[in-house]
């Protein structure tokens, strides 16, 4: 059973039904045609309940609220009832399925097959202790930290970006920065820092917004590409920091594929 279809089509019909009640000119629910539709949704609605019920990605007392509210909504079709009966019935059961189930059942669907997805992508990295590192990201993932699993496969990102820098040598490095600081293009003309570096550890100590930018400046990056790789430190700040923002999976699987594409794959940091 796709649950998540099946949830989408009880509230379709549903919504459809709480509709047509608001619509009613008379004090009450008595036609037998809109009665059997409500019986025939909850008749929908019991299957998967049932599965919402034996796994474990829902709140089972946000399950229970829905089905106390479905099993007096279908007592209420039985005989004529009066349509304020129905009224608050039906709105628990839409605003809660939609809130509290559905959005709650795909999110954590999402969570329980990212991890094959994310391994997928990371697969054709060679360097073992890179992968195992990012492993524990995967697992962060899997266990819905998503904040946690975004900075740490930032940190894989940061390796390489620092490895690449500090294979042109110190001396090199420090005088790209010269030049970037020098350059009046549109990109460069706001940075004004001076950097004089003398180790591989003070490189690491410099920001990464500067150091991916020094990277467009090299060309190891086009425009495009730095722009989703900012975008992509934008995200790795955002969760790397105790705020309400939480991401989804869905982001955390567009952020992987573009950090493995813009670097831990490319073949330029490789």
């Amino acid at each position: 059973m796709d649950v998540a279809q099946e949830l989408e089509d009880v509230l379709e019909a549903l919504t459809l039904i709480q509709k047509e009640v608001n619509k009613l000119k008379t004090a009450s629910v008595s036609g037998q045609a809109l009665r059997n539709r409500v019986k025939d949704t909850y008749k929908r609605w019991l299957p998967v309940a049932g599965v919402l019920e034996a796994g474990e990605i829902v709140d089972t007392a946000q399950l229970q609220d829905v089905q106390r509210a479905w099993m007096a909504l279908a007592k209420l079709t039985n005989s004529p009832s009066p349509k304020k009966a129905y009224k608050p019935l039906l709105k628990t059961i839409v605003t809660k399925t939609e809130s509290e189930l559905l959005h709650t059942f795909i999110k954590g669907s999402a969570i329980q097959t990212i991890g094959n997805s994310l391994r997928k992508l990371v697969q054709p990295i060679s360097d073992a202790n890179l992968l195992k590192y990012l492993d524990e990201s995967i697992r962060c993932a899997e266990t819905n930290c998503i904040r946690a699993s975004v900075v740490l496969a930032w940190c894989a990102v940061a390796y390489m970006i620092h490895k690449k820098l500090t294979s042109l040598g110190i001396t090199t490095v420090n005088a790209e920065f010269a030049k970037m600081k020098a350059d009046k293009g549109l990109m460069f003309r706001t940075f004004t820092r001076d950097y004089v570096f003398s180790s591989a550890a003070d490189v690491q100590e410099a920001p990464d917004a500067h150091l991916i930018l020094v990277c467009r400046f090299l060309t190891y990056l086009d425009d495009t590409q730095y722009k989703h790789l900012k975008g992509a430190l934008d995200l790795r700040n955002g969760c790397g920091h105790p705020t309400g923002y939480q991401p989804d999976p869905v982001k955390l699987q567009a952020y992987y594929a573009d950090i493995t594409q813009l670097v831990l794959l490319n073949p330029t940091f490789t």
